[in-house]
């Protein structure tokens, strides 16, 4: 008797306490913080104070040089994959959806625009004027000069990826894609060449970054990182010391760093005015992989990647790269 007493007393302490209500205060903050702990942040851009990051169903914008961040979240959850930010101020991610999101409000609201396309976007810039371009699977190309609204299509009938464009100035511009093709154009995008020497081993450009028109870094897998200087009519093969991926680059007044898979951030300095060399950054350590690179104007740089990664680092007093923002995780 006294074995069934207890049950039913444990049975109804058991229904009692699956009934209490749950405190959920922990995951309510959580949710109210700009970056979540399973964010995985894909793209960065940056321009004067301004930063923008793209992720996987969210944006991060920054008008304080990363200092705090606005989160939007769209119910769609988009799969950014590419960001910019114009001389004008105009924002802009591009989602693996074929769509280019725009903001000209600093992140406030944001108008979606369809690509209309069977082609798959792969990265987004602005050039000096404003025009927004997007690079594309099949050697596609996209333009826009009203801000998103409507987009002229160009394609090269090429079976290759065009994984980066950049304009340095209103004519001059380049494009790297698949198969280590590098074009160039001189009049705006209106016609582009094919430089006769590609880098090297038919490379599969996964980030590139120019510093300017002769200076360029193209990484790839296996830690692979080829440089020119003298606009692309050469490649010279760098030594990283790394065996991952290369998923990001920034060449900027600051240098040229990288990052990749496995934590991966190597830095590209020259010492005593010596040859500039890779190294691996000991400034900070994340088993998550790095997606996005982009520097704070001559003294800073911003990067993040998967599990909510977010790390800012400027120079101190000596001139030296301190990680000045952790970020959460």
């Amino acid at each position: 008797m006294r074995c069934k007493v207890l049950l039913g007393v444990l049975t109804y302490l058991t229904i009692a306490g699956c009934e209490a209500p749950l405190v959920l205060d922990d995951v309510e903050q959580a949710r109210k913080q700009a970056i979540h702990r399973t964010d995985r942040i894909q793209a960065a851009a940056s321009l004067g104070d301004k930063v923008l990051l793209a992720g996987i169903g969210f944006i991060l914008n920054s008008n304080d040089r990363a200092s705090t961040w606005k989160r939007t979240q769209p119910v769609q959850m988009p799969s950014f994959i590419g960001a910019a930010i114009c001389p004008n101020g105009l924002q802009a991610a591009v989602s693996a959806e074929k769509q280019v999101w725009i903001s000209i409000d600093n992140g406030e609201a944001w108008q979606i625009n369809d690509l209309n396309t069977d082609e798959a976007p792969q990265f987004i810039s602005c050039r000096p004027n404003n025009k927004l371009w997007v690079a594309a699977s099949f050697s596609t190309l996209f333009s826009s000069e009203d801000g998103g609204k409507k987009w002229k299509e160009k394609t090269f009938d090429e079976d290759l990826i065009f994984t980066y464009i950049k304009f340095f100035d209103q004519q001059n511009g380049v494009i790297v894609g698949e198969f280590g093709s590098v074009y160039t154009t001189e009049d705006g995008g209106e016609t582009w060449m094919l430089k006769e020497q590609r880098v090297p081993n038919e490379f599969f450009p996964l980030a590139v970054s120019y510093l300017d028109r002769q200076h360029g870094w193209i990484g790839g897998s296996n830690g692979v990182i080829f440089h020119t200087d003298d606009g692309g009519n050469t490649w010279g093969k760098e030594q990283t010391g790394s065996m991952g991926p290369m998923c990001g680059l920034s060449a900027s007044a600051l240098g040229v760093d990288a990052v990749g898979d496995f934590g991966t951030f190597l830095e590209r300095r020259s010492v005593n005015n010596e040859v500039a060399k890779w190294g691996r950054s000991t400034l900070f350590e994340t088993r998550s992989y790095l997606r996005a690179l982009a520097p704070l104007g001559n003294d800073g740089i911003v990067l993040a990647g998967g599990a909510g990664t977010l790390q800012v680092l400027r120079k101190d007093s000596s001139g030296k790269l301190v990680v000045v923002n952790k970020g959460e995780k």
